[in-house]
């Protein structure tokens, strides 16, 4: 397989400065988080997920039709492969607590999940950035995160509660693909920012169908789901 061309982007991005990933989840924002990644040229990346893809998860995905039945970790590598010549590194089962470094996306489904992944990075001086995604119907909150600074660290933790106090209204109505690609595409673009020697936006809120509207915190739920 020939080499990804990125001359295009050439003078835009170097993936030579992308710190190792390991993204957490590959559902609909995590499955075009890493599809993105490795079009930008980003090789070291590991996926963590347990689940296998139903019917119902390909319309707000990065998978295919003939990817059903599959684990979605399978998929992925064989699409991320097919696409971009990147051999991700999966683990077929969820975080479980294991040591992380480099950069880590949460892309999961629950408070309890983002809790656990969080006492990995916080004050890990090995992990240079965490993004935490949270969608709910078409409104998504995304935090961009340097876990050693301190001012981060207890921004974050203000929004990090039980999914039992969370707003539930729109359990069960996930993603529609705009605005999984929306979420996914802010993501990369912070750390882009970030592996450049830019400052992440620490915390964007945003209605897909008005990328650039920011929400006041008053008016607007935080949701919890993926």
């Amino acid at each position: 397989m020939n080499a990804l061309n990125l001359s295009q982007q050439s003078k835009i991005f170097n993936p030579l400065n992308a710190s190792p990933v390991t993204v957490i989840g590959a559902g609909s924002v995590g499955s075009w988080v890493v599809d993105i990644l490795a079009k930008l040229g980003v090789n070291d990346i590991t996926v963590y997920d347990e689940d296998g893809i139903e019917s119902h998860n390909i319309a707000p995905s990065a998978y295919g039709q003939d990817d059903i039945g599959m684990f979605k970790v399978t998929a992925l590598e064989r699409l991320v492969r097919a696409k971009s010549g990147v051999n991700l590194k999966v683990i077929q089962r969820m975080y479980a607590g294991e040591p992380l470094k480099g950069t880590v996306i949460a892309c999961v489904d629950s408070m309890e999940a983002r809790k656990l992944i969080w006492d990995q990075v916080k004050d890990n001086g090995l992990v240079d950035a965490f993004i935490d995604t949270r969608i709910t119907v078409e409104f998504l909150s995304i935090f961009a995160l340097k876990p050693c600074d301190v001012q981060n660290k207890a921004y974050y933790e203000h929004f990090l509660y039980p999914s039992s106090e969370a707003n539930m209204q729109h359990c069960g109505q996930h993603s529609i693909v705009f605005v999984a690609v929306d979420a996914a595409n802010w993501v990369v673009k912070q750390l882009t920012v970030q592996w450049s020697g830019g400052r992440m936006r620490p915390h964007k809120r945003f209605l897909a169908r008005d990328f650039d509207a920011e929400e006041a915190a008053d008016e607007v739920e935080t949701p919890v789901e993926d």
